[in-house]
């Protein structure tokens, strides 16, 4: 019989090069060298992309390759190197594979590696890679008209609907790339939005300021919004803030980067495995990216990826 020729562990690195304002572009060679160093073993690729539908093609075409090669003693890994879109653009091609993720964070919130344990600081994140602990977690799974064409998105960190949105929106847009500036921004515009929710069967209909379902616990740049999320129990988390006045925002708007808002009485948390996400005027976002128009089905999908994590995770 001929020996099966053990193919050689591949390391895929995908880069948004344009990411925080160009760090990603600076950081690459380094980052390029330490894993080679660090992985001797290994074949280390990259791959520079264009737009973001080149950086999903390419997340898409790594993972296709490495699912149909034969795998060595490790399994393949696929490293974004990015904001939240890449990492999005990642868990989106892993999910459901035997590919591992890793994530370099380079963006501006970077808010999936702060929810779910990677380094968010590149040679930390790459020392990670190279150390190969891991972790299987659960993602949120959204069904509907989604951007894009799509009829169904994975989701690692929380899809938002209202205010915390239309934060990200402004972030998105705006030469000013800074969260802290469009959260008193959006204050301005505060307006409360009519929810029609459907939580495990349950109708819920409620006019709130915003109401968000989180695998991960972070939006909008470290905004601790589902600070009692866990990305390996099964459930979503739900975070409803009913309407105050922009004083009271003003007042909590510390509050939200340390979770210490969710003792006041307009906030409800809830806990569900399927949430449908309608309402009027509403502006749905996840992973820093717009998603698509209501109505959306949300529900957690457990067990679907395997990311490489830090040490205190």
């Amino acid at each position: 019989m001929t020996p099966v020729e053990r193919r050689q562990h591949v390391v895929t690195i995908i880069v948004n090069p344009r990411s925080g304002r160009g760090k990603a572009s600076r950081s690459l060679p380094r980052v390029r060298d330490h894993l080679q160093a660090g992985l001797p073993d290994s074949q280390i690729r990259v791959v520079q992309t264009s737009s973001y539908a080149d950086a999903r093609e390419q997340t898409r075409a790594a993972v296709a390759q490495a699912a149909a090669a034969q795998t060595g003693r490790r399994p393949d890994l696929l490293v974004v190197m990015g904001g939240d879109g890449m990492a999005s653009l990642g868990l989106n091609a892993c999910a459901g594979t035997h590919v591992q993720l890793g994530v370099i964070p380079t963006g501006t919130g970077d808010d999936f590696a702060r929810g779910v344990g990677i380094p968010r600081t590149p040679d930390k994140a790459v020392a990670a890679i190279i150390a190969g602990r891991t972790k299987t977690i659960d993602l949120a799974l959204v069904e509907g008209e989604l951007t894009g064409g799509e009829r169904q998105r994975y989701v690692g960190s929380i899809v938002s609907s209202g205010y915390d949105a239309k934060v990200n929106y402004r972030v998105n847009h705006s030469k000013i790339r800074s969260y802290a500036w469009a959260l008193l921004a959006e204050i301005a515009e505060l307006r409360p939005l009519n929810y029609r929710l459907t939580i495990d069967g349950e109708r819920l209909e409620t006019r709130a300021l915003l109401a968000a379902v989180g695998n991960a616990g972070y939006a909008g740049g470290g905004v601790h919004l589902c600070p009692a999320a866990d990305v390996t129990d099964g459930m979503l988390d739900v975070m409803i803030i009913k309407p105050v006045s922009r004083w009271t925002l003003i007042r909590l708007f510390p509050l939200l980067f340390r979770s210490g808002f969710v003792q006041h009485p307009a906030v409800t948390q809830l806990r569900a495995r399927e949430v449908i996400i309608d309402g009027d005027g509403l502006l749905p976002m996840a992973d820093g990216e717009e998603l698509g128009t209501v109505p959306l089905r949300v529900s957690v999908q457990p067990g679907v990826l395997t990311i490489v994590v830090g040490n205190d995770d």
